[in-house]
Order: C-alpha cells, then structure tokens, then sequence
C-alpha cells in the first residue's frame, strides 16, 4: 500500500530444536498438519513448507489440501493470533533456528510493524492485484480485503436500539452486552482499534474507553472468530467484528444483522508474507502465488465471503460495494509505527 495514502494485515509454536525449549516457549499453540499422502507416518515425516497462520483452521484446510494435491508437498500448519505467531518468530530469530517459511494472515498494520521478520517478493501474479494492497518494498502482498462492521443479534435488541454508528455502542441498554476482540491478540480488532480511533471526534480516546467499559470484562475475546459466534448464539446483543465473518452467519439465515457504521470504517488486507531466512523459499514462494491465484481468490469471496485483492473477482454474496460505504482514510504505515504505543495507551483504558 502506499505510503502517501490517506492519514493515520488451541495452538503450538513448531519446536525449534530441542536445545532451545527452555527459552522459546509457546506451549499454547497446537500444531496442526496436513500429510500429502495417506501413508505417509506424520511422526516420521520432514514438511516441505512450514506456514503460520492465524486464519482459522477449518478456512485454511480446504486450500492447503488444494495446494498439496497439486505440488505433492508435505504442508505443517501452525495456528494461532496474529500476536502470538508474531512472538514465535521474534523468538526464532534470536535464537538464530527459523522454523517459519510463511506468514500467512493478520491485518497488514501488524505486518508493517514486524517487517524485520520478512524478506521481499514479487507474486507472479501482481499484475491482477490492486496496487494499494501491496507493500512499497514487496515485504508483504494482501490477501484479502477486510472491513470493520458492526453486528447485532435481530431476536435480542430492539428497533429503536439498533446501532447505526460505532459511538451508539455507548447506550447503556449495551453494558455488559457487546463483545470485541482484543487488539493485544488480534491483528482484525487492532485495525478496528484504529478505525473508532478514526471516527471519534472525541479527545483522549473517550469513545473507545467507553466501548471497552461495556466489554469488559467477559466480552474483551481473546479470538476474533468468536465475536459473530457469540452474538449469534445470543450470549452478547452486539459486538465488533470483520464483514467476512458476520456475511457466512448472514447469509445462513442466523438471527444475526451487519451494520456499516454511518461515522465510517475501513477496509484493510490481511496479507501474506516470505518469512526471512526461511529453510523452504522456494516453495514458499509457490504457495503465495498459488493463494494469490484467480482460483483461491474465487474461493475465498465464495466461500469465506472475504473481498479479493484482485482487480478480476467478483464481490461476495451479501457484501456492500466499497463506494456505497463510509470508508475512512487509513495510513497502514502509520498504523505499524504507533502500533506499540496504541497498544499500552489501550491497555490503560
């Protein structure tokens, strides 16, 4: 994306080695593989890639199986929040035993900010890809295009409290009854984080402060992925999430409403990404242009209801065209220098 847009991208982390478990620990992760033959013993067996992803497992596995019936490789997941995957590879980088050959989702902000992890690539396929959703020097390709809405149980509030913009989310009919992701962990809510930072006119952040009041402390998620489920299921009234997420609910015929807030969003690509050092480039390098492909792209807008970052897919079914929307200015590059600071001053809150 440009640098002169606008203003203001259960879980183990891969063993390193043996020696360095003591230090490099993410014991939460839980690793997560898929074999390219059925007989192939997967204790036994040495990945050919090695991609760490904060997407959700059953999204990816459909496209990975995809990519290993085509290339024959042997593909080791690795699932988990942007943040935490982001830990691992700091972690891998001090102690000099890279494990990662692919950073595959997270919002770009988040991306931008740990670009020292990444080296650049040019996709075969950048000539169909919006130019605007690809970094300046090539550290990272976009995905996939998110916008930042809204949702709202039908069944649970009423005509006259449906939320038509971000600060209606301050009514007291809503405490204790909205859920947001936690920017610490997801790289989704931190682009949301900026998007009410965006639209408040208020000072010193009162409108994000009064939203995380009525969150906490049982509606602050520690996953994304939960939000929609939980408003849905009718454990919270309303809550903040990605379109994509909210449309397969829709679009199933849950209870479930989207609202594109009237004071604005923003529409951000998770990315994609060549690990630096990575042991496997070369075919991690097959992998980003297979998923940056016309068929995946076709796939995911079908399938994930996720806006391509391609210039030649169609939108998803149920999804607003962006210049029907409130879409804010939004500087990535801004977003990934102030991320650290955002984060303390939302940890303050």
């Amino acid at each position: 994306m440009k640098k002169k847009s606008g203003t203001v991208p259960n879980i183990t982390c891969l063993f390193l080695v043996l020696a360095c478990a003591s230090f490099v620990s993410c014991h939460a992760y839980r690793k997560r593989q898929v074999q390219p033959y059925q007989n192939l013993p997967q204790q036994t067996a040495v990945p050919d890639l090695v991609i760490y992803s904060p997407h959700p497992v059953e999204k990816v596995e459909f496209i990975v199986i995809e990519f290993r019936q085509r290339t024959g490789m042997y593909v080791q997941m690795v699932h988990g929040g942007t943040g935490e995957l982001l830990s691992c590879l700091q972690k891998e980088e001090m102690a000099d035993k890279p494990s990662a050959d692919v950073f595959w989702g997270g919002g770009v902000e988040s991306l931008e900010a740990a670009k020292q992890f990444f080296m650049p690539y040019i996709p075969t396929t950048v000539k169909n890809i919006d130019s605007s959703y690809i970094d300046d020097e090539n550290l990272w390709t976009g995905f996939s295009v998110m916008t930042m809405v809204i949702v709202y149980n039908e069944a649970l509030v009423p005509q006259q409290k449906k939320p038509e913009r971000w600060a209606d989310l301050k009514d007291a009919f809503f405490s204790s009854r909205i859920i947001i992701p936690d920017p610490e962990k997801s790289g989704s809510a931190y682009t949301m984080l900026n998007a009410i930072l965006l639209t408040s006119e208020e000072e010193n952040w009162t409108l994000l402060r009064a939203i995380k009041k009525q969150a906490f402390p049982a509606g602050i998620a520690s996953s994304s992925t939960s939000v929609h489920q939980s408003v849905a299921c009718g454990e919270f009234f309303a809550g903040l999430t990605s379109e994509d997420a909210a449309l397969s609910f829709v679009n199933s015929g849950d209870t479930l409403s989207i609202v594109y807030p009237k004071d604005g969003t923003v529409a951000v690509p998770d990315g994609v990404a060549l690990v630096k050092n990575a042991r496997n480039a070369e075919a991690a390098k097959v992998f980003i242009d297979f998923v940056l492909s016309k068929t995946v792209q076709e796939l995911i807008a079908r399938k994930w209801y996720r806006r391509s970052v391609r210039t030649d897919i169609q939108l998803p079914e149920g999804a607003r065209p962006l210049n029907e929307l409130e879409i804010l200015p939004y500087n990535i590059y801004e977003a990934a220098r102030q991320k650290e600071k955002l984060l303390q001053l939302w940890r303050a809150l």
